[in-house]
């Protein structure tokens, strides 16, 4: 599988569509107005309490067969400070 590094705003709210196994999805838009479509299963938790919509975050991830971004390791920023 092939990681992509993408980074940008998270520019929808974080709904879990699955609570077992744990799943949120949710949309990362970046600098270029490209819209993705994320899943977050490993380090969900962790992840939702560190984000939120509007959190800058920069995420490694792998695309699935419904062209979903899978995250497989994330950095979320302080929104304030890239502002």
């Amino acid at each position: 599988d092939y990681m992509e590094k993408l980074s940008g705003i998270i520019t929808s709210e974080i709904k879990s569509i699955s609570y077992s196994p744990i799943l949120f999805r949710f949309t990362l838009t970046d600098m270029q107005d490209q819209h993705y479509n994320m899943l977050i299963h490993t380090h969900a938790l962790n992840f939702f309490q560190q984000a939120k919509m509007g959190s800058a975050i920069e995420v490694w991830a792998v695309k699935n067969n419904r062209n979903q971004y899978v995250i497989r390791r994330f950095n979320v920023f302080d929104s304030h400070v890239l502002v």
